[in-house]
């Protein structure tokens, strides 16, 4: 059995994306999404700095296990949210 669908217009399309980035706009603007790039940048930051043999590989990597660590307490004490839930 199957169903025919008629496909999506230009102008569906236009209209979806649109939606998406209206909801999504919260997120992009919130300072969660900038946390989260200076984790990812610290951690590949930290694996550079390790392959050149830096001490300092340590404080990056610090950095980024410390800022999961304080998100899943903050999480689990219901100080924040779940995002995406």
């Amino acid at each position: 059995m199957t169903t025919r669908r008629t496909p999506p217009t230009v102008k569906g399309i236009a209209a979806l994306t649109l939606r998406v980035w209206r909801d999504a706009a919260a997120f992009f603007l919130s300072i969660e999404l900038g946390l989260m790039l200076l984790v990812v940048a610290a951690t590949v930051g930290g694996v550079w700095l390790a392959v050149m043999h830096e001490a300092s590989s340590l404080l990056a990597f610090g950095f980024a296990v410390a800022y999961v660590a304080t998100r899943v307490t903050l999480h689990v004490k219901r100080i924040l949210t779940w995002p995406f839930i």
